[in-house]
């Protein structure tokens, strides 16, 4: 006989998982109600109903006597004792009774124990109507104590009288019995409640958390176009709108570090082809042409200086990127940083031909980092010398007053396409839409601009016409 064995998996409970602390927080709290009615039902019950006799006892007394000497004072006498189921009567004195209203049979032994206790009832009471006592006794005669009301009624023809109530405390055993199996009954029946209520919770509660932990799933083994649904809950929502924004920024990274290797392979492939063809020329051609081999060597070094430049702009951008370069505000006049950058430029013979004008009006001061600033200035106006190749007219304007100040670049050159407006600002953005080499610049300038303005949180644009030309600005604060 070939018997089949079935392993018995062990069910694996995850004590940090949504259900089983749900399932933990509701026992809990059952428990915690449970265990707070079977003190007061049980354990407390009988204080509970002696302290609200007493209170019930000490309510008619005092309102019996506040109406003392009205005319209705033996109807109410009546009315509470029949009520309430209380015996109630008033004494002279001497411990006589005037108004005995309500005798049970199991009492016929309390006018003598009345009178016998009077002393010890009303004997210490002062003269006046606010005083009363309360006692809890138990006569040998009778087996269920009593809560004992005794108090000042007033005069009456120059004779004291008072008020005497008694109520008697019925045992609550069999109640407190009957209460207990109730609740062992009920406590049973909530833990299963609970039980099931934390499990149905927890999983409409965790449901959107693990569609959005699969969904995180897909997105690490590269699937970019998930997107993380919204849940019927308003932390749910915010989660799932951070993670959208979360995977559209990694999106974009990928993207651009896609577009950057291949445009920057593609901008350093060709300098270094460029430079070893020449190289080859001189070699081969051009080495006892004097004429010819320097002109290929000028080649040559422009080649390395394009590539020089790729290296140190896209080193600045890693390092602004990062934040491994701090942002040094300082205040000072722009204009000298404008008139500082163009300097740089008319020493240059390449640029000899190019007229700057600077029109500076109001307060050009500005609260900002210097060195990159005029890293921006020198963007902006290469932007627009590389861009005007026939009219070679630049102008520059700086005007402040007391919150801000403006610097625009203005030039009429080629102008820039609606459409192409907003991706300017983007790295290699000629590069990327033409598949051609640029024959000027490295295609990171504005985007270096871009990157320098957000880090101080200035507003930036370009306001632009095809054929017109172009006014690339800034606003900067104080």
């Amino acid at each position: 006989m070939i018997r089949e064995i079935k392993e018995v998996r062990r069910i694996k409970i995850d004590k940090n998982s949504i259900l089983f602390k749900l399932w933990k927080y509701f026992v809990f709290f059952a428990g915690l109600i449970l265990i707070s009615i079977w003190l007061f039902q049980t354990v407390f019950l009988s204080s509970f109903y002696e302290t609200m006799k007493i209170r019930e006892v000490t309510k008619v007394g005092n309102e019996l006597r506040s109406e003392y000497k009205s005319q209705d004072f033996e109807t109410k006498l009546s009315n509470y004792a029949n009520t309430k189921g209380l015996e109630i009567k008033v004494l002279d004195q001497n411990g006589a009774w005037v108004f005995p209203l309500r005798l049970f049979d199991e009492f016929v032994e309390r006018p003598r124990m009345i009178w016998d206790n009077f002393d010890k009832f009303f004997g210490s009471l002062s003269r006046d109507k606010r005083t009363y006592k309360i006692y809890t006794v138990r006569y040998e005669n009778l087996k269920d104590p009593s809560i004992i009301y005794a108090g000042y009624l007033g005069k009456t023809d120059g004779e004291d009288y008072y008020l005497y109530i008694n109520s008697v405390l019925k045992p609550v055993d069999a109640t407190v019995d009957v209460i207990r199996r109730i609740l062992i009954i009920i406590s049973f029946l909530s833990l299963i409640f609970a039980s099931i209520t934390a499990y149905f919770v927890s999983k409409r509660l965790s449901r959107p958390l693990v569609r959005m932990s699969n969904t995180a799933k897909e997105l690490a083994k590269g699937d970019y176009k998930v997107t993380f649904r919204k849940g019927e809950y308003t932390e749910i929502d915010d989660l799932s709108n951070t993670l959208n924004y979360a995977k559209n920024e990694l999106t974009k990274t990928i993207e651009m570090r896609k577009d950057l290797v291949a445009n920057v392979s593609h901008d350093l492939k060709t300098p270094l082809t460029v430079i070893k063809s020449y190289g080859e020329m001189i070699r081969d051609i051009s080495g006892p042409n004097e004429v010819l081999r320097n002109k290929h060597l000028e080649t040559i070094i422009s080649e390395a200086d394009k590539l020089t430049d790729l290296v140190n702009d896209l080193l600045d951008l890693s390092k602004m990127e990062s934040n491994l370069e701090e942002i040094k505000k300082e205040e000072y006049d722009l204009k000298d940083s404008v008139e500082e950058v163009l300097d740089r430029f008319k020493i240059n013979k390449d640029f000899t031909a190019y007229k700057f004008d600077i029109e500076a009006s109001g307060d050009t001061r500005i609260f900002a980092d210097k060195s990159k600033i005029n890293r921006v200035i020198y963007n902006l106006v290469n932007n627009a010398i590389n861009y005007s190749p026939v009219n070679k007219e630049i102008k520059l304007i700086i005007k402040g007053d007391e919150k801000k100040t403006e610097f625009h670049c203005i030039d009429k050159g080629i102008g820039i396409s609606e459409k192409d407006i907003r991706g300017i600002w983007d790295r290699f953005y000629r590069v990327r839409n033409n598949h051609t080499r640029p024959e000027i610049g490295t295609g990171l300038g504005l985007y270096i601009v871009k990157t320098i303005m957000d880090l101080h949180g200035f507003d930036y644009g370009v306001n632009s016409k095809l054929g017109q030309g172009s006014d690339f600005y800034f606003i900067g604060k104080k």
